[in-house]
């Protein structure tokens, strides 16, 4: 079943609302003054009637203090456990928030070290070259001086010299690592990218984050992210990112690796992700939490039929009362892939993988430049089903009209990305 394939949707992702504190504070207070409140005889106006009516209820919640007592205790109980899961969401917010002041450092340092090992690299080749050319003096010299030296080898071919054949040997140490991206329209399955490259890329995978940030030099460094290249988008970083990323590879400093699959299984599973997000404010790690077979999927799009178009003509009334904006339409969605895919390195259909994942997962060992040993991995393709839409609009007779109904360039673009519109 197509909708399976979204993967887990992290860390990372979408509906990323910052959660006021405050709001947890001053439900903790109220709480408190509800706690104080308990057993408290309400005020009346003064009077002799209503003197003696107080009179009553005082004596009556005197005489019931055996009764609310554990109630005081109980009330007293959940206020300060509510102090303490404020206390502890503060330090937990600190801490955080220390942790990516570490994770920025660790970055700069990171572009820092690259800038130095290009500056060292050049400066090595300089200063050996500088070596070579005193060494062919010091020949020439021997040549006139003592024709008998010219019988004798002189190494002064290559770059590099052992240690035991030239006195200034110097080597860089600058590997061939480059940083690489791996970029995927969101529900294009990029997680299960993500899981392959965790799991099998080797000692490569200690700098793998599911994020995306940018340096000015080679890195060893692996970023995973959703990207647009035209469209500005929620939960996708924008264009002026995605060009300079564009402008890294150009530069030759980083490798770009884009995901994709069928764009009308990507459409289903979105208008899912997101539905659940804006509707329920709940994230799913994939829409098989929503749906046990394909039945149940289609019976909910027949019912929300009028949902689900909004969603895929980008209407913004679909995130209306959420901050931010709109997510593409499935037009712009199909455009940005076929945009991505006339600049990525390495383009890996999803579908590929679940022929022949081994295949795939060489690739992107090939463009990285890792050396692994294939035939100790074992590599599982995705739950997922190819092209699973074609069952749902067999299921629902609008889905397939709304299918038959996209305009002719967009029917095109889905074509020349090799995939069949209306199959």
């Amino acid at each position: 079943m197509t909708t399976d394939s979204h993967g887990k949707e992290p860390q990372a992702t979408p509906c990323f609302w910052h959660y006021d504190q405050e709001e947890l504070r001053r439900a903790a207070a109220a709480v408190e003054g509800l706690k104080n409140a308990v057993g408290t005889v309400n005020p009346r106006l003064p009077g002799r009637r209503n003197d003696l009516v107080q009179l009553v209820k005082k004596w009556l919640a005197r005489v019931l203090a055996w009764y609310t007592r554990p109630a005081h205790e109980f009330n007293a109980s959940v206020s300060w456990a509510l102090k303490e899961v404020v206390s502890a969401l503060e330090h937990l917010s600190m801490n955080m928030l220390a942790l990516e002041h570490l994770s920025l450092n660790i970055v700069a340092l990171e572009g820092r070290l690259a800038q130095s090992e290009k500056r060292n690299a050049a400066l090595v080749e300089a200063m050996q070259e500088q070596i070579d050319l005193l060494l062919e003096q010091v020949k020439a010299t021997k040549k006139t001086t003592n024709p008998e030296a010219s019988a004798r080898p002189m190494e002064t071919s290559g770059r590099k010299r052992s240690p035991e054949g030239l006195r200034f040997y110097i080597d860089a140490g600058v590997g061939n690592n480059r940083t690489a991206y791996i970029i995927g329209l969101f529900g294009s399955g990029r997680h299960y990218i993500n899981e392959l490259m965790l799991q099998n890329i080797g000692e490569r995978a200690k700098y793998f984050r599911d994020t995306i940030r940018l340096h000015p030099g080679p890195t060893p460094m692996i970023y995973s992210g959703h990207a647009t290249m035209k469209h500005v988008s929620r939960a996708q970083a924008s264009p002026e990112i995605m060009g300079r990323i564009l402008g890294a590879v150009r530069s030759g400093f980083a490798d770009l690796i884009f995901v994709y699959r069928h764009p009308l299984d990507s459409l289903l599973t979105n208008w899912i992700w997101w539905r659940t997000c804006v509707r329920e404010d709940k994230l799913i790690s994939g829409i098989s939490q929503v749906y046990t077979n394909t039945d149940d999927l289609s019976a909910d799009l027949e019912r929300n039929f009028l949902d689900f178009k909004a969603f895929a003509e980008g209407d913004p009334d679909f995130f209306a009362g959420v901050p931010g904006p709109r997510f593409l339409s499935f037009p712009e969605f199909v455009e940005e892939t076929e945009l991505h895919l006339e600049s990525a390195a390495l383009a890996l259909r999803l579908e590929d993988f679940m022929i022949d994942p081994l295949r795939e997962f060489t690739k992107i060992a090939e463009v990285m430049s890792v050396d692994l040993d294939f035939s100790r991995l074992c590599i599982a393709p995705p739950k997922t089903k190819p092209c699973g839409y074609l069952t749902v609009k067999d299921n629902v007779p609008r889905f397939k009209d709304f299918i038959d109904g996209l305009n002719a360039e967009t029917k095109r673009r889905i074509e020349r990305i090799g995939y069949k519109a209306m199959v």
